[in-house]
C-alpha cells in the first residue's frame, strides 16, 4: 500500500488540503493565492500531457514526484531538484519552548514577506500564511527568524518556511522556533514531516538533532506553461 509521503501533495490535496484545493481534469491544485502546488495521482507521460493541456499559458506549478520526470520540451523547467524527505521520529522528546517565540498572525504578513525574500526559503506569498502554524523570533520588533506548516497529507502535516534573516544566520534561531512548530503540529495529533534539498547541511543536521529522520528521496520541479 502506498504511503501517504509518497506522493505528498496529491495526497493533501485529497486529505488535509482539500478545501484549499481546486480540480481541473485529473489534476489538483492548491488554492494559488497560497502556493503552486499541483498534484497528479502518477507522474508518467500522458498525466502530465494533461496537466499542461488544464493549465494557463505561463502558468507555474511545483511537483513533488518519487524520481525523474521525462518531460516534453513543451514545459519551461524552471527547477528541478533532488528532494530528501524527513519525518519527525521522536513524537515523546521534550520540546524546549522558548518564551521569546510568539505565533504570526495577519499582521505579520508584511513583515514575513520580506524575510522569505531575502533567505528564500520557497514560495512564500500573501497568503501562505493560512496553511497556518508559524511562530517567529523578532529583534528590537523586527522579525529575523520563522518557521511554520505547510501540506497536511493523511496523519502527516508539513514543517515549511524555515528561514533566518542573512543578518543573523549562524546563532541557532531556528533551533529556537522549529519545536514551537512540532509542538503545534503534535497537538493537533499529526505527525511533523518536512523536505529538504540534500546539500543543505546545516539544515540537515538541525533536522536530525531535533528528531527528524531519512523517509525517502523525491524530486520537486517548477514547471511553467
Amino acid at each position: 500500500m502506498p504511503h501517504p509521503l509518497d506522493n505528498p501533495i496529491w495526497t493533501s490535496l485529497n486529505s488535509g488540503g482539500a478545501s484549499l484545493a481546486f480540480r481541473r481534469g485529473d489534476a489538483l491544485f492548491i488554492d494559488r493565492k497560497m502556493g503552486f502546488f499541483a498534484g497528479l495521482i502518477c507522474y508518467e507521460a500522458e498525466p502530465l500531457d494533461q496537466l499542461h493541456a488544464v493549465m494557463d499559458l505561463e502558468m507555474r506549478v511545483i511537483l513533488f514526484t518519487p524520481g525523474f520526470l521525462e518531460l516534453d520540451p513543451k514545459w519551461k523547467v524552471r527547477n528541478d531538484n533532488a528532494l530528501l524527505q524527513m519525518v519527525f521520529d521522536k513524537p515523546s522528546i521534550h520540546l524546549t519552548l522558548d518564551s521569546s517565540i510568539r505565533p504570526l498572525g495577519a499582521a505579520d504578513v508584511p513583515e514575513m514577506l520580506a524575510l522569505t525574500h531575502l533567505a528564500k526559503p520557497g514560495p512564500f506569498l500573501e497568503n501562505t500564511i493560512d496553511f497556518g502554524g508559524y511562530f517567529g523570533y523578532f529583534v528590537e520588533g523586527r522579525l529575523v527568524s520563522m518557521a511554520g506548516t505547510r501540506l497536511v497529507a493523511g496523519p502527516y502535516t508539513e514543517v515549511s518556511a524555515v528561514c533566518t534573516h542573512p543578518e543573523f544566520v549562524g546563532r541557532g534561531l531556528s533551533q529556537l522556533v522549529l519545536p514551537h512548530v512540532l509542538n503545534y503540529i503534535q497537538q493537533g495529533g499529526q505527525i511533523p514531516y518536512l523536505q529538504l534539498y540534500p546539500d543543505n547541511l546545516p539544515a540537515y543536521r538541525l533536522y536530525q538533532k531535533l528528531g527528524f529522520v531519512e523517509r525517502a528521496n523525491l524530486r520537486v520541479y517548477s514547471l511553467e506553461k
